[in-house]
């Protein structure tokens, strides 16, 4: 039998059936079991990694992919029967399984190995991103992938010819924006018609003045009312992009809430563009370059880290991705945990140009230069948040996303809008 075989099962039965035989032919065959959203290119070069590991411990993997991952966990804990690991997209959901005592540690709460040992994950991923996975002081999961979506685009030349460098701070971002408007240019084209990406503005904004803390408290639990002072300054904040609307935006307040996220970022690195800087998180690199081909990725166009605000709260990274946790203890799923926190099994998978590894030592050379950017971002990330309206239920989130269109529209009318996403906001948690 060949060692280097990789399972993809759709269902529980068809691992009953593929396992059976081969165990009936080698009785000391290990298979060790993991769950996840993943389809398309992202589950084949996932795959790259797993048949690399199968190669080197004889371990099979089999690969359950569902996008109704969540309940069907919750359904298979209750019944008894939950894979060996899983890929859990919300670090809130990891939360639920750890307490309810679903999941095993990683690492104990008070330090010591659990499947894994704490050097291991210091020596792979930076403090900010094993944060992630501590619940109530253990720690029961780690980022196996992620991006950013805390990266604002540009083109260097025209940063050049302005005699700026690339800012780094707010105040430095503020003061290259009033330099294009002196100039008679419009420094933002913003995609508000498709409502999320103001979202993300926001997002990114909060979490700088306010804090990771209280980022969780205002998205996760609603410890924090969206009446809140802390919430009110970063509508403030925001309002300093996008308002005078005339001056600030492509388009100005109608045009802007218009316009499609693609659209808006054409008009930035179109021949003929009606603003010259751009946020959306770091894949809208492969979409700049898809449309604009004749632009050179780090060369006509570029991106830089969303630049802190408050020094104290520093410039997390707000994004997704994906935090491997385990329901089971045997050898195979320490194996496999180390193979998946360490830097071999997540080159081969970051190599395929599919996934942003968040490991630190996954060199940037792996990557494109699009992609480079996005994974420096990821793994040098100081902390990193997922993004806030994904945390939300869903009535809220709506509430969020048409009071920063209405925010943009009219800035006098704050207190409304804080009010209605609160109302929508205490009903929901």
């Amino acid at each position: 039998m060949s060692k280097r075989v990789s399972l993809i099962l759709m269902v529980v039965a068809l691992l009953a059936l593929a396992v059976a035989p081969m165990a009936t032919a080698q009785d000391d065959v290990r298979v060790v079991s993991i769950m996840t959203t993943f389809g398309g290119t992202e589950l084949d070069a996932l795959r790259t990694s797993l048949d690399a590991f199968t190669e080197a411990t004889g371990i099979l993997v089999s690969v359950e992919s569902n996008r109704q991952l969540v309940p069907i966990l919750r359904t298979r804990i209750a019944g008894g029967s939950p894979p060996d690991l899983a890929l859990i997209p919300q670090p809130g959901t990891l939360a639920e399984f750890a307490r309810s005592g679903a999941l095993v540690p990683l690492v104990n709460a008070d330090g010591s190995a659990g499947l894994i040992d704490m050097e291991t994950l210091e020596a792979n991923y930076a403090p900010g991103i094993i944060e992630l996975g501590r619940v109530d002081g253990a720690i029961y999961g780690f980022l196996a992938k992620a991006n950013s979506k805390s990266t604002i685009w540009y083109k260097p030349t025209s940063l050049e010819e302005m005699g700026w460098a690339v800012p780094t701070t707010w105040d430095e971002l503020l003061a290259v924006q009033q330099g294009y408007i002196d100039a008679g240019m419009t420094p933002w084209s913003i995609g508000g018609g498709s409502g999320w990406p103001l979202t993300d503005w926001f997002e990114n904004i909060y979490v700088r003045t306010a804090g990771v803390e209280n980022y969780q408290k205002l998205f996760a639990t609603h410890e924090i009312p969206w009446t809140d002072p802390t919430v009110r300054e970063a509508f403030e904040v925001f309002g300093q992009i996008v308002h005078p609307t005339d001056t600030n935006l492509a388009g100005g307040a109608e045009g802007t809430l218009a316009t499609d996220f693609i659209e808006a970022a054409n008009m930035v690195f179109r021949p003929d563009p009606a603003a010259e800087l751009y946020y959306e998180g770091g894949f809208m690199g492969g979409i700049i370059a898809g449309n604009f081909p004749e632009l050179e990725p780090g060369v006509d166009f570029n991106a830089f880290l969303f630049p802190p605000i408050n020094e104290e709260n520093g410039a997390p990274v707000v994004g997704g991705g994906d935090l491997i946790a385990a329901f089971r203890d045997t050898p195979e799923v320490r194996e496999f945990l180390a193979w998946m926190a360490g830097a071999e099994g997540n080159t081969l998978w970051a190599e395929t140009g599919a996934i942003v590894s968040p490991n630190i030592n996954v060199s940037l050379d792996v990557y494109s230069t699009l992609g480079a950017i996005d994974a420096e971002q990821v793994a040098n990330a100081e902390a990193f948040v997922f993004d806030g309206s994904d945390l939300m239920p869903g009535a809220p989130s709506g509430e969020f996303t048409t009071g920063l269109q209405n925010y943009i529209a009219d800035p006098d009318s704050l207190d409304e809008i804080l009010q209605t996403i609160e109302d929508s906001a205490a009903q929901a948690y």
